[in-house]
């Protein structure tokens, strides 16, 4: 059953009274705006890697020179931002961070005309997935190399270089835990750029990783992984 968490952000909101919606800085009114969050819960929050520690909201569009940019606790079900100017072509991201500041699920919608009082829009959250072992620019004394994933197990994932066309296996995780492991072939010396992709919907996080000829009869170390997240293609609903 899908999680439903209702944010509701504002900027000024207008008392009932002849003077109706107030400006912003900019000069442009400020309206209310309802986000209907769908999907949000973890797949896994019996573990570190599933849990969400707070939602991060951004609002961009015409006529907000810098993104708006709000934090949630994870628990939360409402919250208010300020400063929100009406008007039309603004896009919406909520991504759900994990206490490894990894984000585990996000979602965007496009095109939402904020004005006239109430403007209600729906996010839909997918799950992304995310290198649960190793640290974005970490460095690794080891030409061998095991990647642990997480992600919801309903959806298959690959691991690729970015960079280097081949062929990607389909992996699929733990239908307990959503974890799941593969071990890519000898790798180079140097620096390297790692993406796990979500298969169906093409969500992705990436890491990079300085590889050196330390021992290699010994495992990568583990550490808590950071990671950069992103969606390229891939259809949202």
């Amino acid at each position: 059953m899908k999680l439903i968490i209702i944010l509701f952000f504002t900027a000024v909101i207008a008392a009932c009274s002849s003077e109706g919606a107030k400006l912003d800085s900019s000069g442009n009114s400020a309206n209310l705006l309802a986000i209907k969050v769908v999907g949000a819960k973890s797949f896994n929050p019996n573990i570190a890697h599933g849990q969400i520690e707070k939602y991060t909201v951004t609002v961009e569009g015409e006529g907000i020179e810098t993104p708006i940019v709000a934090e949630f606790d994870g628990t939360a079900s409402e919250g208010v931002i300020d400063g929100v100017p009406a008007g039309g072509d603004r896009k919406i991201t909520v991504e759900a961070i994990n206490p490894n500041k990894s984000v585990i699920r996000a979602g965007e919608t496009v095109g939402v005309s904020v004005g006239g009082g109430l403007t209600e829009v729906s996010v839909e959250m997918q799950s992304v997935p995310i290198f649960a072992n190793l640290a974005d620019g970490a460095s690794i004394e080891n030409t061998r190399l095991t990647f642990e994933l997480f992600s919801d197990p309903s959806h298959k994932v690959s691991v690729e270089e970015a960079g280097i066309s081949a062929n990607s296996n389909e992996i699929n995780l733990d239908a307990t835990t959503g974890m799941g492991e593969v071990r890519p072939p000898l790798i180079s010396q140097g620096e390297h750029e790692f993406v796990v992709r979500d298969l169906e919907t093409n969500r992705s996080s990436k890491i990079k990783l300085k590889v050196s000829d330390g021992v290699k009869r010994t495992p990568a170390p583990f550490v808590a992984g950071a990671v950069s997240s992103e969606k390229t293609g891939g259809a949202l609903f």
